[in-house]
């Protein structure tokens, strides 16, 4: 019988609690600021799709080794974040982003190094 090694299991485990569980994670977190929101603009579900992309490509930096890559993610969101907030309900959608983007890539960096430690300690 074949047996899956364990940096595979860990490493499986590893994106589906840092990318899927961060999610809610993030969501928990960032919800009380939602209500704060005057109107949802946006793709619905669009924010929940952008953060499961960037935890999984925080996880695949820190795996591969190039935590630097991360700047650039964070280079982009702000750009995007910041490109056009004119007016208040604008600031506060702006700042609600940001919020979420720092605790989730906060989460995703976190849980990327423990999986990677746990990798150099038990595969």
């Amino acid at each position: 019988m074949n047996e899956i090694p364990l940096s595979i299991l860990v490493s499986v485990a590893g994106a589906v609690v840092t990318v899927w569980i961060g999610g809610f994670v993030v969501g928990r977190i960032v919800s009380p600021y939602a209500d704060q929101l005057d109107e949802n603009s946006g793709l619905k579900e669009g924010g929940r799709l952008i953060g499961y992309c960037e935890r999984l490509l925080i996880y695949v930096f820190v795996l591969a080794n190039a935590p630097s890559a991360i700047g650039f993610l964070i280079a982009a969101k702000s750009i995007y974040s910041f490109g056009e907030s004119s007016g208040e309900r604008q600031h506060k959608r702006s700042q609600y982003v940001i919020i979420g983007t720092l605790v989730s890539f906060a989460y995703a960096v976190t849980l990327s190094y423990l999986v990677r430690w746990m990798l150099r300690i038990f595969a």
